[in-house]
């Protein structure tokens, strides 16, 4: 093969490569948001401990993103399953949410925080998992952690920033 050829050949296939590797390579961004939702807990006292089961109904915001499927300043309906361990010792919660965009497209999402309480007043940090979802936010991995406040007459506010996605 003339050198000028096997130059050329060799140019096309590194492109090749390097739009193959383009295609493949994952999404990601970032962005922020706040959740409010109102709660309905029910708690069982024991000596030296407590269990708390119950819902959490409210709304999501984007706040900011990178871009999409995250969009900044749209709202989304979110609905929580809660389960929280209290004992003199130690504190467990963990909560399974599915929240659901003006399109209908639903993200997983799953949350857990090992400090604070559900009191009103009360609250503490914790972590947010990514777990796929529909439509857009299929395949979509990546969490961040988040601040949750409790407050009066079963209103609660959770509020996380620089959550990182990706979708491989």
């Amino acid at each position: 093969m003339h050198p000028g050829k096997s130059i050329a050949v060799a140019l096309i296939l590194t492109g090749m490569l390097c739009t193959a590797q383009s295609a493949l390579a994952s999404e990601s961004g970032s962005f922020s948001m706040v959740s409010s939702w109102t709660r309905d807990y029910t708690t069982m006292e024991r000596p030296g401990r407590a269990v708390t089961i119950g819902t959490l109904n409210g709304t999501t915001t984007i706040l900011e993103s990178s871009g999409n499927p995250f969009a900044a300043n749209t709202h989304s309906l979110s609905t929580c399953l809660v389960y929280a361990k209290k004992s003199d010792s130690e504190y467990s919660l963990e909560a399974h949410c599915t929240v659901t965009d003006a399109s209908n497209d639903k993200l997983y999402m799953g949350g857990g925080r090992s400090e604070g309480n559900t009191d009103a007043g009360g609250g503490g940090t914790g972590r947010w998992k990514f777990l796929g979802g529909t439509g857009k936010y299929s395949g979509v991995e990546g969490g961040c952690e988040y601040q949750v406040d409790y407050l009066e007459n079963d209103w609660l506010t959770n509020t996380a920033k620089h959550c990182e996605w990706h979708r491989p």
